[in-house]
Parts: structure tokens; sequence; C-alpha cells
């Protein structure tokens, strides 16, 4: 059930603020948003697309050699806030703009908006206070990865942690959409009608404990599937921060006519290549297993998840094949951007896929609160409502 159904009426708000559903049994109290959690769902939704977009624009400062554009200076740009109007310049001073101007007030707002509205929330507000930390650490990395002159390691580093802080975001946007309501109701002991001022959380809504139809052990296989590919992204960061080793082998998909390295750089390139071909039939394999999923819950809200399971497969294959054009055109700028925009998307899919393997039946979205009782006849009188229903 759903508090969405109330009316925006005078009739149906209280000197509180709130929304007011009567019922035959109690009275729901909402926060008085037409839909509960619709800004949770927006800032997390925004968060994990200007996060992505941040990541992609990353690579492009990487491929386009504008690490060092503001000429090693950090938060500085060559002595000023303001850059100078030079390619690199703005490439690498853009990077630095959206992180601190868009992702930065974002993510905390996801955060503040948790905090205060979805505190009972775990699955909502742990994520969310283990983005921001992430955020902020991933800045002190970036102006560490600039004031050392971008050495591989520490650029690699910097690349995983951007990783992992959009898995922690997309962990927030399907929590969000799971969030429970909160429904106010009187305390076992009072039979009147409630106030605004509630208590401490004292029974919820049961959740059923079956397994659905044909899941089985696949959040398991999907949450493996997301660890092997985040491993791939660490394995083709690495190769990319090696001097040497991302143009070692000239050809696809052998390496200069042969399968087997013949130095280290190509040990390198190889070894990406043989992870990617690992990883790619098993996560294959897992989007497959999930959009069949995914039919199978269309009934319980298994749309998404085949959707995403399908894209996800074709996803893959085009960076297949644009990593294989990357060596065959020689790797142009545009097709080493494309690589890594692709590789984060792949990333950001299967991890959606794990997350919404495990959301919560429509059974288990009510939060029942104590609250104290208003004295005298009862203040909202009890009528027929579909939230019932």
């Amino acid at each position: 059930m759903s508090p969405s159904d109330a009316g925006d009426s005078p009739e149906n708000g209280d000197s509180s603020g709130h929304n007011v559903i009567p019922t035959d049994q109690y009275i729901v109290l909402t926060n008085g948003e037409r839909e509960p959690g619709l800004w949770l769902r927006r800032f997390a939704l925004a968060s994990v697309v200007a996060t992505f977009a941040l990541i992609v624009l990353g690579g492009i400062v990487r491929v386009t050699g504008s690490g060092l554009g503001c000429g090693g200076e950090w938060p500085l740009c060559d002595g000023s806030l303001i850059p100078p109007l030079t390619k690199e310049d703005i490439i690498e001073y853009s990077h630095r703009l959206v992180a601190s101007g868009i992702v930065g007030p974002l993510v905390a707002g996801t955060f503040l908006i948790a905090l205060f509205r979805h505190r009972h929330e775990r699955a909502v507000l742990i994520p969310s206070g283990i983005s921001v930390v992430l955020l902020l650490v991933q800045a002190g990395l970036g102006g560490v990865t600039v004031l050392t002159e971008l050495p591989g390691h520490v650029v690699a580093a910097h690349m995983a942690l951007a990783q992992a802080l959009l898995g922690c975001l997309i962990l927030v946007a399907v929590a969000s959409y799971n969030a429970r309501v909160t429904v106010l109701v009187p305390s076992p002991a009072a039979a009147s009608p409630v106030s605004a001022s509630a208590s401490t959380i004292y029974e919820e809504s049961p959740a059923s404990d079956s397994t659905p139809e044909g899941q089985g052990r696949f959040p398991l296989l999907a949450a493996i599937a997301a660890v092997a590919t985040y491993a791939l992204i660490l394995s083709g960061s690495y190769v990319t921060a090696t001097p040497g080793a991302l143009a070692a082998c000239s050809q696809w998909p052998l390496c200069d006519g042969s399968i087997l390295p013949s130095g280290g750089l190509q040990a390198i390139h190889m070894l990406h290549r043989l992870v990617a071909a690992v990883v790619g039939i098993f996560l294959i394999y897992t989007l497959y297993r999930g959009y069949k999923l995914g039919i199978q819950r269309m009934a319980e809200g298994g749309i998404p998840l085949m959707f995403l399971s399908a894209g996800g497969i074709v996803v893959f294959l085009t960076q297949v094949f644009i990593g294989a054009l990357a060596i065959w055109t020689s790797f142009p700028v545009a097709i080493r951007a494309y690589h890594i925009g692709l590789a984060t998307a792949i990333w950001g899919i299967i991890v959606a896929v794990s997350l919404l393997s495990l959301a919560r039946g429509p059974g288990n979205q009510v939060v029942l609160r104590g609250a104290n009782p208003v004295p005298g006849p009862g203040t909202y009188p009890p009528r027929k409502n579909p939230i019932d229903q």
C-alpha cells in the first residue's frame, strides 16, 4: 500500500503540514510529498548520472594527456581560479568543476535527505554516508595525483575509487525505490487518533521470507560478476597507467602474431585481454540469467532487471568491439574515451542488476511507528480508503 493515493486538498492536511490519510484502522501522516521518497530518488539518480559523466570526463582527461593541463597545480589552475583558454587547461578544469560544483553538492544533498528523512533506512543511510567519505577521499587523491605529476599507481587508484563511488551511489538509488513508507499509528494502549509527534518504531509490516520463483542463488552470482567486473576495470586501468603497455600489442586478438607475449609489457597487455575473456563469458552468462529472472518476475517489478540485463549484454559486446577497434586504429583518443565510458556503464549495470535481484517485494514497504494519542474524540473521522484494499 502507498500513501500516494492521498489528495492535496485542505481537508487532507493537519496543522503540522503533513498529509493525512484516514483509514478504518489508523491514520497515515505522510511528510507532505505526493510520493514519499521522491526527493531521495531524484538526488540519488542525479548523483549516479553526474558521477558517471565525471568518470567519463576523467577518462577524457587521461587519454588527451590533459592531467597536467593546469600546470601541476591544485586546486588552482596555472595560479588562477580561471584557467587559460587552452585545450588541456579547459579539459582538466572542466573535470574539477564537475567534481566540485555538481557531483559534490548532489552527493552531499543525497546524504542529507537520507539523514533527515530516511535515517531509519540503513540500506539508504549507510551507503549515502559512505559515498560522502569516498567523495572526500577521491578529491584528496585527485589533488595528490596532480601534485605528484600523475604516477601510474596513483592514477589507477583514482579510477578505482571513482568506480567504487559510482557503485555506492547506485546502491543508494536502488534502495531509494524500496524506501519504506512511514506510518504513524496509535500505541497499542491507545485507541484515539494520533498526533504528528512520533515515538520509536515498534512494528514493521511483515516481509515475505519466500524466495521469488527463479531467483535461487542469482543474487550471489550477480555479486560475484560485479566483483569480477571491478577487477577487469582495474586491470584495464593498470594497462593504461603502465607506460608502453597499451601499445605493446598492435594486433587483435593475437599479440604481434602470437598468443603468448614475448615481453613484460606485452604480458601486462595480454593479461587484461585474458581477464576480459574470462570475466566476459561469466558476465554474459550472469546477465542472461538476470534477463530470464526479470521475465519471471514481470508481475513483481522485474522489468528493470530484464532490460538492464539485456542492455548489459549489448553494452559488453559493443565494448569488446570498441577495444579491438582501438587496437586496429592505433588507439585514437575518441575510441579510447568510448572504451572507458562503456567499461563504466558495464560496471554500473551489473551493480544495479545484482541489487535489483535483492529488491524487496511490495509487502515490505510500510513501517508502523508509535505516536502520542490526541485527547478527546476523533479528530479525523475514519473512512474507507483504497490504501486498505
